[in-house]
């Protein structure tokens, strides 16, 4: 056998070591350049598609849910003209804003396709705005009624399916952007596996090592990317639950858990309300309660050592979001005052608020490790956010109702003693004597049914008063604010003639000046004063 002399096998050394380090630098370059690569993937996916999304959803706000929201609330009378115009402009400055940020990111052919289609749709809309401020700055709230909001619905419903097109684009290119980037990714791996067989054992090591860290980090970007698109997708059918307007709480309540978990892909979600100051109660839940937390009570006490430890209790009590990624390893939950059910790694509870008081708790349990990074924790904050707007609205339309309620019932009391009144009683318009109600009694007088007198002049009937009465009364009425037993000559449908001592008021009905009198008939008691004198 041949002898390798020693200068031969330390140039073999020297090669066979220069190989593996060039190879392993090779791999390193590779490595790193497959790490850049997904990383600017995923930050392209965030800047170009993610972002997008949140900046269309904030002009489909503007103009599906802020600015009919002011009209509502001026119509109502619930927000003053000059916070209105604060409102609407800083609300249209948001989506021009939005929108103008939008246009700025990479925008693909298809984008800008439907965008050509949106500049005049969103033109009419911020048209419709311009009109709502003109009436606004003129101070015509009379004009902003319900065909007004329709209205401005309709102006802006092209715009919005347009945006629900331009949303569904960011997806599906996110999507297949994802997809590249896991084919490309595959493509790399088969190098360095062909790369790693030309080397040493340390070389094989080596490489094995780095490949395993790699697809360890690229599957959790995968992964938490995955989930932040599924919470997203939680978060658009979440709006577009309060858009429509959910009857009660508790129907909330339900939807927001089943949503989080058949779209989020959390294992469990609940709502847990804090009530009568020391007690918690799951006022709704979506996911297997029974199998992950068997006999879990629907009511517990506050000071109960299993609440003293729940997350849900943390938020509520503090007002913050309370989160535990590895929630075995929490020291919170496994110091024997808490439970953690089988499967579940990690767990987080968001406050929910009602007129600024923290009222309640959403609480996830999801079945990953480190599932809820911060911009998860962000997106479900923002989703808590939005039930809490939703809670408060609940409260003013439960408001409203109550109000007209009342005004009904009031109305209608004052029907009933307004008729019922044994003297004649009526309800008069100022500007041109129209009667606005009338009662039985002096509807008698006049010899004509109160539907037949209703919205009408009586003189135009050739009933009432005579015009000097009727003058001097409507005139002491304006001037004075008030009439007292001021005799007045009235004519019936048959043209006779009586005399009667009347009284009236001014006040303030549906934004008019009226006059609400009430008269007694005294033609029979002069007929009686002048037979005896």
């Amino acid at each position: 056998m041949t002898r390798v002399k020693p200068s031969k096998l330390r140039r073999r050394l020297l090669v066979l070591t220069g190989l593996v380090l060039l190879l392993m630098a090779g791999m390193g370059v590779l490595t790193l350049s497959q790490l850049r690569s997904v990383s600017m993937s995923v930050d392209s996916l965030y800047k170009d598609r993610l972002l997008p999304l949140e900046q269309l959803r904030r002009v489909a706000l503007t103009f599906n849910t802020e600015v009919p929201a002011i009209v509502g609330q001026l119509r109502d009378g619930r927000l003053s003209l000059p916070l209105a115009r604060q409102q609407l402009d800083k609300s249209e400055q948001a989506a021009r804003r939005s929108w103008n940020d939008y246009l700025q990111t990479y925008l693909v052919d298809a984008e800008k396709r439907l965008i050509q289609r949106a500049e005049p749709e969103l033109q009419r809309s911020h048209a419709a705005i311009a009109r709502l401020r003109l009436l606004l700055q003129q101070g015509r709230t009379d004009s902003l009624t319900p065909a007004f909001s329709s209205e401005l619905r309709a102006d802006a419903e092209a715009l919005l399916a347009t945006l629900g097109e331009l949303s569904d684009v960011q997806l599906q290119i996110g999507r297949r952007e994802a997809e590249d980037s896991e084919a490309s990714f595959r493509h790399a791996v088969l190098w360095v596996t062909l790369m790693v067989a030309l080397t040493t054992g340390l070389g094989l090591l080596l490489t094995w090592s780095v490949l395993q860290s790699h697809q360890e980090e690229q599957g959790a970007a995968e992964a938490s990317q995955a989930r932040l698109q599924r919470f997203y997708m939680a978060l658009s059918q979440t709006n577009q639950l309060i858009v429509r307007n959910p009857e009660s709480a508790q129907q909330l309540f339900e939807a927001l858990c089943r949503i989080c978990v058949e779209t989020g892909h959390a294992k469990l979600a609940k709502v847990v309300l804090k009530i009568d100051g020391d007690q918690f109660e799951r006022a709704a839940c979506f996911g297997p309660i029974e199998r992950l937390m068997p006999g879990a009570p629907k009511r517990w006490n506050a000071v109960a050592p299993h609440a003293q430890a729940a997350l849900s209790s943390i938020a509520i009590n503090t007002g913050l979001h309370a989160v535990s990624n590895r929630a075995i390893a929490d020291g919170r939950l496994t110091d024997g005052n808490s439970v953690i059910p089988p499967g579940v790694e990690a767990m987080a509870a968001f406050p929910l608020r009602r007129q600024g008081e923290v009222v309640g708790a959403l609480s996830l349990l999801a079945g990953e490790l480190d599932f809820f990074d911060e911009a998860m924790l962000a997106l479900l904050d923002e989703m808590a956010g939005d039930v809490s707007f939703a809670l408060d609205n609940l409260d003013r339309e439960q408001t409203l109702r109550d109000s007209l309620q009342k005004s009904q019932q009031e109305r209608a009391l004052f029907q009933l003693l307004f008729n019922a009144s044994a003297v004649s009683a009526a309800l008069v318009r100022l500007a041109d004597g129209t009667l606005l109600e009338i009662n039985e009694q002096l509807c008698r007088h006049y010899g004509y049914s109160r539907a037949e007198l209703l919205g009408r002049r009586p003189g135009d009937l050739g009933v009432g008063m005579v015009e000097a009465d009727r003058n001097r009364l409507y005139g002491a009425i304006r001037t004075e604010g008030r009439v007292r037993n001021m005799q007045i000559q009235l004519r019936g449908r048959d043209g006779s003639q009586r005399r009667l001592l009347i009284s009236g008021d001014l006040i303030d009905y549906q934004g008019e000046p009226c006059a609400l009198a009430t008269a007694i008939d005294i033609t029979e008691l002069q007929q009686q004063q002048q037979n005896q004198q």
